[in-house]
């Protein structure tokens, strides 16, 4: 970019900054969604979870638009390429484009984001300043940085525990399917099941895939087999006779019906697992080039979409909130408005912990297709199972002995007798159990994250110093302006 065209810019974001280009910000009330679209420096690799994340905030902003009356959401998403440095062009960029006259409610209502806490904590330094909130995922205790707590899989982590009862296995192997990148929900659930059932006196054998590449003629598997994951197809060839309980948070029916093997199969899946149009948003997406052949949609990344979602739905919540009474045709207090973003949040979070968690069953044996089975319903002091699609009352009182008279379908169909023959399996003998949490990887062997805060690659990038040159102008701006109200 050359010098004339930078004074350009900077001439341009000085008049509509100080000359009245925007003195009236209209009815749009915008948000600021900071994530990684690219996953790299570079800005290069594209990110399938994220450009999911970018098309299910634009279809979000939709929903809230056509069920909100009086203003208009929109969503600014801007990519943070996977860096500290990207990070805060993007916070520039988005406070420069919400404009030094509309930075506060009911025009500029936060951001959200960005992805990381180490990114977090660079772009607070700017927005503290501004007093501008954010929803983040990670815990803080510091000003305008607001937790919104993301789903638990303590309650999956039950309801895998319940379907062990039912099966009454005293013993099973563990795989965890944690090759693929960010799938520390899969580490997290492989943990915690671990610890429950060991203190439940279970024997866990932990599959270790590093042998298997060095001895390929043996595998470890049991018959009593937990996945947690989606599993290669190469594993059903591998694992022979066995019972394999394979658990989602995506849609692996369609997967799992095209599967022939040996195995009985049983799928415990989130039952949340559809949003309407995502699918094919995502699929269709602007990012995508002709050569991409990688997976566009992937059904258990729905858990980070709908923490998204819930995140958009809190700013939405608040304007109404505070703006029940009042018209809020001027500007709201910035504290009064992060009180309010925070209460909204907190009554969310207390919400989402107490609710329940609903999970469906299937059953599939060798080449046939996957037949629902019933449900799981996973809540803090209970989880209770379910046969066929009746479910249960939430309120109903279903005593011990109610429920032990129900461990199995008592139906005469296929899948109820095949479900019976499962339970008529022998156990296993314990041998090789794990005895404590470490013999599995998990996220506290990864690197933890750094608190300094390193920002490189600005030396020689002009696109960078251009932004920061326009938002120093920007924030000279927005200070003479707070000083003199």
């Amino acid at each position: 970019m050359g010098v004339s065209r930078t004074w350009c810019i900077i001439l341009v974001v000085i008049a509509a900054c100080t000359c009245g280009a925007r003195t009236e910000c209209g009815e749009t009330v915008q948000i600021s969604f900071l994530t990684s679209v690219h996953d790299d420096p570079s800005c290069t690799k594209l990110s399938t979870k994220n450009v999911m994340l970018y098309e299910a905030a634009k279809l979000f902003a939709g929903i809230q638009n056509n069920k909100t009356d009086g203003f208009k959401i929109e969503i600014t998403i801007l990519d943070t390429c996977g860096s500290v440095t990207g990070a805060l062009k993007a916070v520039m960029k988005a406070l420069v484009w919400a404009g030094v006259n509309c930075l506060h409610p009911p025009h500029y209502l936060g951001i959200i984001g960005p992805d990381t806490i180490t990114n977090v904590e660079a772009i607070h330094k700017v927005t503290s300043m501004l007093k501008v909130p954010h929803i983040i995922k990670k815990p803080s205790t510091s000003p305008y940085l607001h937790t919104l707590t993301e789903e638990s899989n303590s309650l999956l982590v039950q309801g895998i525990l319940k379907m062990i009862e039912i099966l009454d296995w005293k013993s099973f192997t563990l795989i965890a399917n944690s090759d693929a990148e960010n799938d520390d929900d899969i580490q997290n659930v492989a943990k915690k099941l671990t610890i429950s059932a060991i203190t439940n006196n279970l024997c866990v054998i932990i599959h270790d895939d590093d042998n298997d590449d060095n001895n390929n003629d043996k595998k470890d598997y049991s018959s009593h087999i937990v996945y947690i994951g989606k599993p290669e197809e190469k594993f059903f060839n591998e694992a022979k006779n066995s019972a394999i309980l394979i658990v989602s948070e995506g849609n692996l029916r369609d997967y799992l019906n095209r599967i022939n093997s040996t195995n009985t199969i049983l799928l415990l899946e989130d039952s949340r697992n559809v949003i309407d149009n995502l699918e094919w948003r995502v699929k269709n997406s602007q990012w995508w080039a002709p050569e991409n052949h990688f997976e566009r949609y992937d059904a258990k990344e729905l858990k980070q979409v709908r923490w998204l979602e819930n995140a958009i739905d809190i700013y939405v919540r608040a304007l109404k909130a505070l703006c029940k009474n009042k018209k809020c045709k001027n500007q709201i207090n910035p504290s009064d408005w992060d009180h309010m973003v925070s209460n909204v949040l907190k009554t969310h979070n207390a919400e989402s912990e107490a609710a329940p968690k609903f999970l469906d069953l299937f059953i599939k044996k060798k080449s046939g297709n996957l037949k629902r089975l019933g449900g799981i319903i996973a809540r803090q002091n209970r989880t209770q199972v379910y046969w066929g699609e009746s479910i249960p009352n939430e309120k109903e009182d279903i005593t011990d002995e109610a429920e032990k008279s129900h461990r199995a379908p008592e139906g005469n169909d296929n899948v109820s007798y095949m479900f019976r023959e499962l339970l008529k399996g022998e156990n296993e003998s314990r041998s090789g159990c794990a005895t404590a949490v470490k013999e599995i990887k998990t996220l506290d062997e990864k690197v933890s994250e750094t608190k300094e805060i390193l920002v490189s690659g600005m030396d020689d990038n002009e696109e960078w110093w251009t932004t920061v040159r326009i938002f120093n102008i920007f924030l000279i701006n927005f200070l003479i302006k707070e000083k003199a109200l």
